[in-house]
């Protein structure tokens, strides 16, 4: 099981849950009402954004759509799109997430 933690900010309290290996964030996102906006969910916009604090091991590595999403934003390593990231098929841990669309 992955626990995936999302902070609170200016969307909402933060909120976590547990998930399986190989679950989309978005889908985790929208389980646990997480505080991430999300608008095309498709990998195009870029409002979904955010920032991995912990745990990036534990997510595939970016497709080729998020990636050129990404390099749009010149996003760091550390940013991903909950729309488009998965959790790997295979283990267990924490990945903590900050949305990072917001101005905190």
């Amino acid at each position: 099981m992955i626990r995936v933690e999302f902070l609170a900010n200016e969307l909402g309290p933060a909120t976590a849950a547990d998930a399986e290996p190989g679950d989309a964030l978005v889908d985790v996102s929208d389980a646990c009402r997480a505080p991430v906006s999300f608008s095309c969910r498709s990998a195009s916009c870029g409002t979904c954004l955010v920032e991995v604090l912990e745990g990036a091991a534990l997510l595939e590595p970016p497709s080729s759509d998020e990636s050129d999403v990404l390099d749009v934003f010149d996003a760091p390593p550390s940013q991903r799109l909950a729309c488009s990231a998965r959790l790997v098929a295979r283990g267990e841990g924490l990945v903590r997430l900050r949305w990072a669309g917001g101005d905190e």
